[in-house]
């Protein structure tokens, strides 16, 4: 059983570091000490259009800003500006749905795909039926996770691994699980880069509109190892730390439905 988790932990970390986190970015914005992290988001194209899906809270900051910019990096130390049209829902009105996304400007595609990479509509979900196991992922950029080194400012992105909760979270926050994805976060972590059992972070603010993804494990037929596939099936919005520790993601469904209705995309939704 070791042996098997151990060669589960290898494959989650290399999917982790090959897809996953370049499908993520880290969005900034500018305050008087210089850029600093807000929020985190994921790349996706459709339709030959390019998108950034992220959550209202973080795309709003667009409206208030005296900058009226946000930032993204794409390299070690150069950031380009957010450029693009941006849709968000208005929180208050939608039931507390908390999403957005930026139609991006043609410029920005090839910039973004150097050190990116944007997901297809193939890698999306509709996720109804919630698994037992441990087999849902967040990443996304802990405002916490930031240092300087030499005056250049580095971050880094937060991965949790965890399991979908029951229905008494759903009633306590009143919210559908037809609209949202409730995570649970209580007790101690394992680090799958070591194994050791550590206390989990709770400080997850700037995890803001990044992925949730469902990984599927399965066996390869050819030579019988372990593989992995994976899907986007939410964006993280927030977390309570109430009577229940959780994460909160809306359901992805709700952007596809946005992108029908508002950009007038069709997609083969089963």
């Amino acid at each position: 059983m070791d042996g098997q988790n151990k060669e589960f932990d290898v494959i989650t970390n290399e999917l982790i570091s090959t897809k996953l986190l370049r499908h993520t970015i880290q969005i900034f914005k500018k305050t008087d000490k210089g850029l600093r992290p807000l929020g985190t988001g994921v790349l996706f194209q459709t339709h030959n259009k390019y998108f950034i899906l992220t959550c209202s809270h973080v795309a709003e900051h667009i409206e208030s800003s005296k900058d009226e910019s946000l930032y993204v990096r794409v390299g070690e130390k150069k950031y380009v500006n957010i450029i693009g049209e941006f849709k968000l829902t208005d929180i208050d009105k939608s039931g507390n749905i908390d999403l957005a996304y930026i139609v991006l400007g043609e410029e920005m595609v090839p910039i973004l795909k150097r050190p990116y990479l944007f997901l297809d509509i193939t890698k999306i979900r509709d996720h109804k039926k919630l698994l037992p196991g441990s087999n849902y992922c967040i990443i996304g950029y802990s405002e916490k996770n930031i240092s300087f080194v030499s005056g250049k400012m580095e971050t880094g992105a937060s991965v949790y691994i965890t399991t979908a909760s029951n229905e008494k979270p759903y009633k306590h926050y009143k919210m559908s699980n037809e609209d949202f994805i409730i995570l649970d976060m209580k007790g101690k972590g394992i680090d799958i880069k070591n194994g050791i059992r550590t206390k989990v972070n709770t400080h997850f603010y700037g995890i803001s509109g990044c992925g949730l993804w469902l990984l599927n494990y399965f066996e390869n037929p050819k030579d019988k190892t372990v593989d992995i596939d994976y899907r986007l099936i939410g964006i993280m919005t927030e977390f309570k730390n109430g009577k229940y520790f959780c994460l909160i993601g809306n359901k992805i469904h709700l952007i596809i439905k946005a992108l029908e209705i508002i950009e007038g995309l069709k997609f083969n939704r089963k």
